[in-house]
């Protein structure tokens, strides 16, 4: 979950009001809230939230005090949601930043970067403590970089499925030399980071990194696509390619993606425990900004490609975005983004993708100034199953309409529970509240009627997707906003 969905916005409050299911007489969508926490207005508000396998707990970081930002605390969570303790870790100077933090299997890591004044240059290290509080490394410098726009680049972070890898890296843009990605390996089993250095042999201007993962073995893996001309206007001006480190190691494997005169557009990448690796997108017959059917691409631990295919969509699915001589024409889908794809124990892959545009409402404001709203379009949700073998078995159409100028409360957070994958969402629908709803989809790509979660709400509560995640196969931890009543809280609940 990367780009972690546990970073919460200090203007956060939230409430989260989620008695699901039996509690409100509709079918049942969840059995019970197995955990709550609610911090009221005299508590701090968190700036990040992280939960723990280990103990089914939870670690919250943010102000010691709400009325005050000058010192910084983690607090530890029992696996109810009740305090276990709480540890100062970082007094404020006014040029600290805490870029992360992470809970890898027994263990808390928090990244601190601290701008240097004197020789303008940002400091990141990094501090260490087991789950008990205790402190077994302190501000560990980690890497220092120059603060000036052209050369700074950000730390960026990205675990291994099982949480139990960390990989901290930065991707130096430095023209038309090689592509260079600098990293830092961080495993639940050794305290101290690998460092390693990958170099792409082609010119960072015609490559674009779309995705950098580790695997729970401790791979690193890297999803490109690269450019034989400034402007795409053929297939094969363009191409994708994975490759494959072992950490430390300068030297990996290299294997080309591609579907030979089909675009590939949006394709994703995904890594079982057993190093398989599966690739998932879409493609189309007129450009890289149009879909009209999936791809997909299986290889095994030893980069062999085992299963590729293309599968266009069927005319029945076209028709609920399409009307007949549009499809007849040769119409294709816009504005649809690949959000996650689901591995499924055949060998194939639930595709999860969502349609999202901006527009501007310009106005004159008070003093006469012209403004520019940009407003964030989350809209319809489709769902593609494809078989081991490659093959478009259904896709589904889960309709909803999200639109704001802020981006955290829209789009949605998918479940995968039982025979089921859950879509949950903030919505409002016509004369009704805003607040908490969720389509389910069976394995047959049946798409049951959106159904209600919260009771009793108030127009303005918002759900926070981002920040909310599934924890276990049965268990998620969802965060909620009401306005009305300004609690902040976090509730574990189990599916069934």
């Amino acid at each position: 979950m990367l780009q972690t969905k546990s970073y919460l916005l200090n203007w956060i409050r939230a409430s989260v009001i989620v008695l699901i299911g039996f509690a409100f007489g509709y079918d049942a969508i969840a059995q019970s809230v197995v955990a709550r926490l609610d911090l009221d207005r005299r508590d701090p508000e968190p700036q990040f939230l992280e939960y723990v396998a280990a103990d089914g707990g939870l670690v919250t970081l943010g102000n010691q005090t709400r009325k005050s930002s000058r010192y910084l605390a983690i607090t530890k969570y029992d696996d109810e949601f009740k305090k276990s303790w709480t540890k100062q870790v970082l007094q404020q100077n006014g040029h600290c930043q805490i870029d992360l933090m992470a809970v890898l299997g027994e263990d808390i890591y928090i990244f601190i970067s601290e701008y240097s004044p004197r020789d303008r240059s940002i400091r990141t290290t990094y501090s260490h403590f087991d789950i008990d509080g205790n402190a077994i490394a302190q501000r560990l410098p980690l890497v220092e970089q120059p603060n000036e726009k052209e050369h700074r680049v950000d730390l960026k972070y990205v675990r291994s499925i099982n949480k139990k890898k960390l990989l901290c890296y930065k991707n130096l843009e430095e023209g038309n030399k090689q592509e260079t990605i600098l990293y830092y390996l961080f495993d639940a089993k050794n305290p101290a980071p690998i460092t390693g250095k990958i170099v792409i042999p082609y010119p960072d201007d015609k490559f674009q990194v779309r995705k950098i993962m580790v695997s729970n073995a401790g791979k690193i893996y890297v999803l490109g696509k690269f450019f034989k001309v400034n402007k795409v206007k053929a297939p094969d001006d363009y191409g994708f390619k994975i490759y494959q480190y072992e950490a430390g190691e300068t030297e990996g494997q290299e294997v080309s993606i591609d579907l030979g005169s089909l675009f590939i557009t949006d394709l994703t990448l995904k890594i079982d425990r057993d190093e398989n690796l599966f690739l998932a997108g879409f493609y189309s017959h007129q450009s890289t900004d149009a879909i009209i059917g999936t791809c997909f691409f299986r290889l095994n631990s030893d980069l062999v490609e085992e299963v590729r295919s293309s599968q266009h969509f069927s005319e029945e699915f076209l028709t609920n975005f399409l009307r007949d001589k549009q499809i007849e024409r040769g119409r294709e889908l816009q504005n649809f983004y690949l959000d996650n794809i689901i591995l499924r124990s055949d060998g194939g892959v639930l595709m999860i993708a969502e349609k999202f545009y901006t527009t501007f409402n310009s106005y004159v404001d008070i003093y006469g100034a012209w403004i520019d709203q940009k407003i964030y379009h989350y809209d319809e949700i489709i769902v593609s199953s494809v078989s081991g073998n490659g093959d478009l078995e259904w896709s589904a159409v889960v309709p909803k309409r999200q639109q704001s100028e802020r981006r955290d409360n829209l789009s949605y957070l998918d479940v995968v529970s039982g025979a089921n994958l859950y879509l949950i969402y903030g919505y409002q629908p016509r004369k009704d509240p805003r607040t908490l709803y969720v389509n389910s989809v069976d394995f047959d790509g049946k798409v049951a009627e959106r159904k209600m979660l919260i009771n009793n709400s108030t127009l303005d509560d918002s759900f926070y997707p981002r920040y909310s995640e599934q924890i276990s196969n049965s268990e998620a931890l969802l965060v909620y906003v009401q306005e009305r009543d300004k609690i902040f809280s976090i509730v574990k609940v189990a599916f069934e």
